[in-house]
């Protein structure tokens, strides 16, 4: 694998997992690469012959062309370069290491260029073609001359440098806890890049999501409420910042963002106890060497106001200590009545390099909320025709006095130690607290035909706590004509929820009720209540895992991984306390094929178990938990030297021991004979088409099916039960889609000018798992113009987006557990969101 991999991408300093690397590197397309081959072997003889070349020397090409590189590290300085110049630049990535360049921006030739780069790091050049450059070291005398700038054409930007513009990511850590090339892994794994959440303006992690198949919003009782989205059809948990997991009831800011991961289908064997669908991983952004500050100054509909700030760079001299510092103040309103979202967010980091082979992070992330729930519309109701006329979908059935408050605290510690160039231990501990209140006066009957609902009031107060370790060994090795990137690895996941509601107050306690056509509001009485006794809800688990993605002859990738998890989970009041504890084994294969070096067919299959089911059996015990298991086979593709990618999976997914409510007389009780399937087909395409046009695609073809529910229970409790057998999940698409692209008009002469457009499909999706009502298909179509232009010092960008650009009426979500749940979620019309930013 190290191999293939060295053909197919760059090495990076902001890559820890490369600063080991030793092979030689060749910056250029892929195409020039084979045409130049010759050039190559000629350096690579030369080096052989301890750098003696005979021949006359070679000189570049005069002509001149526009550079414009910031300031960073010399290795990606130097790529940079060879990407603009067209130029093939050959040199070792250890002798650069720690190495930085100045910036450059001017109109030069390629060796003033190069020689501009290159100054002050004792390095000098030398060309063995008109197209081919070997960096060397410098005489020491005293008449060396002063070399001239050059830029590198035809490789990818360092994925974490705050101008890439790249929407194909090419790396990721997710699927298999190891850098490895998504063209190598044998699952599927989709990266939204920054310069798409910057494109797309995303505020919300939902937003970000629409650019991956298969993925659609969940109930979150509001539009950015929560993080609840499914992945594959199921419901999905699992929202991870940095690989560490964090509750989905906190709706985090993006401000530091990076990028956004998705695994697809079950991520048990790395990560211990997730949903079957999918793993959403958020990476944040990390402090950088090269000093870079951004303001940016978002506004919009419905008296929307956000403001970020970005600053990283060297705390001292040496660049041993670096900082990054993000911030977030968010004020908004909402098309829908008396709904709002303000919110602050703060996130500091520092990396202290302690030396070439040791390095600390330490992150901490701080939030500060305040919202409303959102019920949102009995849109069944109207279907159905027990609300009389069209219900307005600004209509908000809560009261303006309801709250949702909350204020959450993430701080991380992870030591990184390489041993040598393929070996490294990596260790990260991480801690989480969140407390939330709110107060919520929900409705859910409908009392009569004139669109009056009965409505009640409840109060609740959580404290989240977790606990987060983990330690992995990493290491690169060859067995015959095996190579080998072995990991091992232990982690520890502790948290407990402490909860607390008041009494549970209805229309008989004198909750008023409201109208949809003509709601009064002013209900205040129980605002008050006490909270009553805390149940704390444990869950405990620690894991060891062991994976091997093994490369023979560059076209075979095989994984193998197996894991054992110890969990325990339970509950307690102050009357009663009950536990479980569960043993169990996740294994992972996968196998992946290049036949051709832009295509590769993979397989994979993974059995894994998930989320712990809550409530008591009949046997006053708690249930099992929840298990999946996954078939996947697919294609990759990649193309125009890494730049455009493709993934197309079809997979079979099944969980069982699903929990599902009894019938009276045991309606309090659950059992988990539940089974639920997902087949389906997805499609994902994006890159870069050319240097200047931009491309998401997305397909996801989703079956999803009730396979077994309570009927075994049948005979014993003289009930059907809830009888859900053969219905489709809700929220779920069958067919959903999206195309998104963007083109930037400087290579027409409109210099700065850029402008995107995009469409959201989905089919028609069951309200309910009961499947008594559908919400109808939708397409929406968001727009985008850009302006960019350099004020001084400073890069400025001026942009416009609109979502839903032809105001399409939709529903977005449901509530949608069963049919007396009248609650669904409306799709925000036409809206318009500006900015200014300004970079330096």
């Amino acid at each position: 694998m190290k191999k293939h991999l060295a053909k197919k991408s760059a090495c990076t300093e902001t890559d820890s997992s490369s600063i080991h690397q030793q092979s030689t590197l060749v910056a250029t397309h892929h195409q020039q690469f084979k045409h130049r081959g010759n050039a190559v072997l000629r350096v690579a003889i030369a080096t052989l012959l301890g750098g003696v070349m005979i021949g006359e020397p070679v000189f570049a090409d005069d002509a001149t062309r526009q550079y414009k590189i910031p300031a960073q590290s010399l290795n990606n300085a130097l790529m940079k370069f060879a990407a603009d110049s067209n130029l093939e630049l050959i040199f070792s990535a250890d002798t650069i290491r720690n190495l930085n360049a100045k910036s450059l921006d001017g109109n030069m030739t390629p060796e003033q260029a190069l020689g501009q780069l290159l100054q002050g790091s004792g390095y000098t050049y030398r060309f063995i073609d008109k197209h081919t450059v070997t960096l060397e070291k410098a005489p020491q005398s005293s008449n060396t001359t002063t070399l001239k700038p050059m830029t590198v054409k035809g490789n990818r930007n360092d994925p974490n440098d705050p101008y890439n513009k790249d929407y194909d990511v090419r790396n990721a850590t997710t699927g298999t806890k190891t850098d490895t090339p998504i063209f190598d892994t044998p699952v599927t794994v989709q990266v939204v890049s920054k310069a798409v959440i910057n494109d797309q303006q995303a505020i919300g992690l939902g937003d970000v999501l629409n650019n991956v198949s298969g993925v659609s919003k969940g109930w979150g009782f509001g539009a950015q409420a929560n993080e609840t989205v499914q992945i594959r059809g199921f419901a999905n948990n699992s929202i991870y910042r940095d690989g560490v997991l964090t509750p989905n009831s906190v709706n985090m800011s993006l401000a530091n963002a990076q990028r956004v991961e998705v695994l697809k289908g079950p991520a048990g064997m790395l990560f211990g106890r997730t949903q079957p669908g999918g793993l959403v991983n958020v990476v944040t952004k990390r402090p950088q060497k090269e000093s870079y500050y951004s303001m940016q100054q978002q506004f919009g509909s419905y008296d929307t106001y956000r403001t970020l700030a970005d600053a990283t760079g060297s705390v001292n001299k040496d660049g041993s200590l670096l900082y990054r510092l993000n911030y977030e103040h968010l004020d908004s309103n909402s098309f829908r009545d008396y709904v709002f979202d303000n919110r602050d967010f703060i996130a500091p980091s520092l990396t202290w390099l302690i030396s070439n082979d040791t390095q600390l992070d330490l992150d901490f992330m701080c939030q500060n909320r305040r919202t409303i729930n959102d019920s949102g519309i009995p849109y069944d109701l109207q279907l159905s025709g027990a609300i009389p006329g069209k219900i307005p979908l600004n209509f908000f059935r809560n009261e303006p006095t309801d709250y949702n408050n909350s204020q959450f605290y993430e701080g991380d510690a992870t030591l990184t130690h390489h041993f040598n160039k393929d070996w490294k231990i990596r260790g990260k501990f991480s801690i989480i607290k969140n407390n939330a209140e709110t107060a919520q006066t929900t409705s859910n009957a409908n009392i009569n035909l004139l669109g009056d609902l009965a409505r009640g009031f409840l109060k609740t107060n959580n404290d989240f706590g977790s606990e987060y370790g983990t330690v992995d060994l990493t290491g690169h090795f060859s067995t015959l004509a095996l190579d080998h990137t072995l990991v091992i690895g232990t982690d520890y996941y502790q948290s407990n929820d402490a909860g607390s509601t008041s009494t549970n107050r209805t229309g008989a306690a004198g909750v008023p009720t409201i109208n949809v056509f003509n709601p009064v509001y002013g209900f205040t009485r129980y605002l008050n209540d006490p909270l009553g006794p805390v149940t704390n809800n444990k869950n405990e688990w620690y894991g060891v895992y062991v994976q091997d993605q093994i490369a023979l002859w560059d076209k075979w990738q095989l994984l193998f991984g197996s894991r054992f998890d110890h969990a325990e989970y339970g509950t307690s009041t102050i009357t009663s306390s009950s536990k479980k504890q569960v043993d169990e084994f996740s294994p992972r294969a996968g196998l992946m094929y290049h036949p051709v070096s832009w295509l590769g067919i993979y397989a994979d299959y993974v059995k894994t178990f998930n989320a712990v089911n809550t409530g008591t059996t009949i046997s006053g015990d708690l249930p099992d938990p929840e298990k999946s298991k996954e078939y996947e086979v697919g294609l990759k593709g990649e193309w125009l030297d890494g730049k455009l990618s493709a993934n197309l999976a079809f997979f079979d997914l099944t969980k069982s021991n699903v929990q599902t409510p009894l019938p009276a007389p045991f309606a309090n009780r659950v059992a988990v004979t539940g089974e639920q399937r997902s087949r389906g087909v997805e499609l994902d395409l994006r890159g870069q088409l050319t240097d200047y046009w931009n491309l998401i695609a997305t397909y996801a073809y989703t079956d999803t099916e009730v396979t077994k529910d309570s009927g075994a229970f049948d005979a014993v409790l003289g009930s059907s039960g809830s009888g859900n057998k053969g219905h489709r999940f809700a929220n779920v698409p069958r067919n959903s889609g999206s195309l998104w692209s963007t083109y930037d008009f400087s290579g027409l002469g409109a210099q700065g000018f850029s402008a995107g457009a995009g469409v959201y499909l989905a089919s028609d999706r069951a309200g309910n798992l009961d499947n008594t009502f559908n919400m109808p298909g939708y397409a929406r179509v968001d727009s985008m113009l850009k302006y960019q232009r350099k004020v001084g010092p400073s890069n400025v960008t001026l942009q416009f987006n609109i979502q839903n650009l032809l105001d399409k009426e939709y529903i977005a979500s449901s509530n949608g557990g069963f049919a007396f749940i009248h609650q669904t979620l409306p799709g925000a019309p036409r809206t318009f969101l500006g900015s200014v930013k300004v970079e330096f």
